[in-house]
């Protein structure tokens, strides 16, 4: 205390100088500071900024809150920052950055910026940061301008940032590629691979090896194929996710002995094809399957994989529809609807209107309107030589009928997250593929789509292609569709 107390003394002592002698002793009063933090008052108070910066990093680098608040009365916004950092109690904190941010120091504002509830008012701050080139809040701000759905603006702060920020580069790169700006996106792709990006380098090899080329080593094949899958790829993120599915389904012990291949995947402009999330106003993800259909498909597919931004995964006869949030779950899921499985979990009152009759053939479920009748129709599963155990299934929840499946557990058909596809399932699944039961391919919906359109011409030869491929035995396969004809 008395030591302070003469420190003190010393300083006020120093300001009876006048202030030109007070002048003439500030580069002496700033070397002494390097050590006497007293020094440095009497220089500030002489008018020195520079010992006001050097009064501030001594009390910073001592932890000595006594000069940290002096220099911070004395106008150093680094300081009340400092001060603010320290300080347990949260009015305090919020007063002293909020002193350090209106005093123009770039991360108090930013700081601010993040304690702030009003949109308004973050923005302020953290453009007020940004624009004295403060990395954090350049990356803050057109993170939360992509949020509030102005990319325009956002992407100007990406800019700033990407060159010193390996990830702002990655973000601007896939940016640049969405609005088709390909060349730009490349070289933003390789500045982020340079800085050390692996998801960069993977993008990278992606774009190399399948835009606007038919690549190789995504295909998955089997000793016999039945359903010859085609991927339908529509953006970037969705060739990323391809290549995971892709990995993931040459992985998978479950299912190597069913007849499914995976055909390399086509990746086309966005505006090659016409989808929405909302497609038909069905409130799930859909495509114009004209135009699906006159993609340049491999001649062996059979049925189509489209992946898009966004929507509700579904499949519709022999389209699968899958958006970039789906996990390879997902992809497991949607491909036993393929073969005619039903989702076990509660079906909406119209979807169980439409699957909740006593003429389902689903493998998985046997639905009755009493339980007395199940052992009457219960033969499939006898006849797939494999053990189970029946049990209650919540599909029909919302119809009068009641539906049983073939496992007391959890299976993949009631949530995609689950792993577990039983015994009884597989085995009826292979049968489903290896005898095409109702296995309809995506020629039912080219033939469908042409049928509306009013060109009998093309829905004609899909349909021929489809009884191919539901009748193998009894029907040659027609010659090649007309892919050329027009819309």
């Amino acid at each position: 205390m008395l030591k302070t107390l003469r420190l003190l003394m010393l300083a006020l002592g120093g300001a009876c100088l006048s202030a030109a002698s007070q002048q003439q002793y500030v580069p002496l009063m700033l070397k002494q500071g390097q050590t006497d933090p007293v020094s440095l008052f009497r220089a500030v108070k002489a008018g020195s900024d520079e010992a006001l910066v050097q009064l501030s990093q001594y009390a910073q680098t001592h932890q000595d809150p006594y000069w940290l608040k002096q220099a911070a009365e004395l106008g150093d916004a680094r300081s009340y920052y400092r001060l603010a950092l320290n300080e347990t109690d949260e009015a305090t904190h919020r007063r002293l950055m909020s002193k350090a941010a209106m005093a123009g120091f770039a991360p108090a504002q930013h700081e601010v910026a993040l304690l702030s509830d009003a949109s308004e008012h973050r923005v302020q701050w953290l453009e007020k940061a940004a624009e004295q080139d403060y990395l954090p809040a350049i990356i803050s701000l057109y993170q939360w301008l992509m949020i509030e759905e102005r990319a325009d603006e956002a992407e100007l702060w990406m800019e700033k940032a990407a060159p010193h920020d390996p990830n702002s580069a990655l973000l601007l790169a896939k940016q640049e590629w969405r609005t088709g700006k390909y060349a730009l996106a490349r070289s933003w792709f390789r500045h982020a691979k340079e800085q050390g990006v692996s998801q960069a380098k993977d993008y990278l090899k992606l774009i190399d090896n399948y835009w606007q080329a038919q690549g190789s080593g995504l295909a998955v094949t089997r000793q016999h194929c039945v359903i010859n899958l085609q991927p339908v790829v529509l953006s970037l993120e969705n060739m990323q996710q391809m290549a995971q599915l892709s990995q993931s389904f040459a992985a998978d012990s479950r299912l190597q002995s069913l007849p499914v291949c995976l055909l390399e995947p086509i990746w086309v402009k966005p505006d090659a094809v016409k989808c929405d999330e909302n497609w038909l106003s069905h409130r799930r993800l859909g495509c114009d399957v004209r135009q699906l259909s006159r993609l340049p498909l491999a001649d062996n597919f059979t049925h189509l994989m489209v992946l898009a931004p966004r929507g509700k995964a579904n499949v519709h006869n022999g389209i699968m529809y899958l958006d970039q949030g789906d996990s390879y779950s997902v992809f497991v899921h949607e491909l036993a609807h393929f073969s005619g499985f039903v989702d076990e979990y509660p079906l909406s009152s119209d979807m169980a209107e439409q699957v909740c009759h006593p003429y389902s053939r689903a493998p998985n479920l046997v639905i009755v309107t009493d339980a007395a009748e199940l052992p009457d129709k219960l033969d499939g599963w006898r006849q797939s030589g494999e053990e189970w155990t029946m049990a209650k299934a919540r599909t029909c929840n919302n119809h009068q009928m009641q539906a049983y499946k073939g496992s007391d557990q959890l299976t993949f058909m009631e949530y995609h997250d689950q792993q577990y596809i039983p015994p009884l399932y597989l085995s009826l699944w292979k049968y489903r593929l290896d005898n095409r039961v109702e296995l309809l391919p995506a020629f039912v919906n080219f033939a469908q789509a042409w049928y509306e359109k009013g060109n009998h011409t093309i829905a004609v030869q899909w349909q021929n292609k489809a009884e191919a491929f539901m009748y193998p035995i009894n029907t040659s396969l027609p010659a090649a569709v007309d892919t050329a004809s027009p819309l």
